[in-house]
């Protein structure tokens, strides 16, 4: 089941709506920062890496959309790489930081 609520000790840094097409997407500037992310996916399912690899439509961890959100903590955001599973994929990235970091 997925969590509905912010973990306490977070501090919101960005968000970023990724539209996906043919093209592997990392995430912008602002929501790069972050350790940990909420990761909603709309519409069509996506597929995810977290080790700089390069996710394809078979390849990489699968987001379907009907078990959406997704929390990912301890991740770098530098290393995350997003494709759609079917072209027109939109995943919506809140991006997070612990408190002090």
């Amino acid at each position: 089941m997925a969590k509905r609520n912010i973990p306490a000790g977070l501090t919101a840094l960005g968000y970023e709506k990724i539209t996906t097409n043919s093209t592997v997407k990392s995430l912008n500037t602002t929501t790069i920062a972050g350790s940990t992310f909420l990761i909603s996916v709309e519409t069509q399912s996506a597929r995810i890496r977290f080790d700089a690899g390069t996710p394809a439509t078979t390849t990489g961890v699968l987001l379907l959309a009907a078990n959406s959100p997704y929390w990912f903590k301890g991740i770098k955001g530098s290393q995350i790489k997003i494709t759609g599973a079917a072209s027109g994929s939109v995943l919506n990235v809140m991006s997070f930081k612990n408190t002090g970091e």
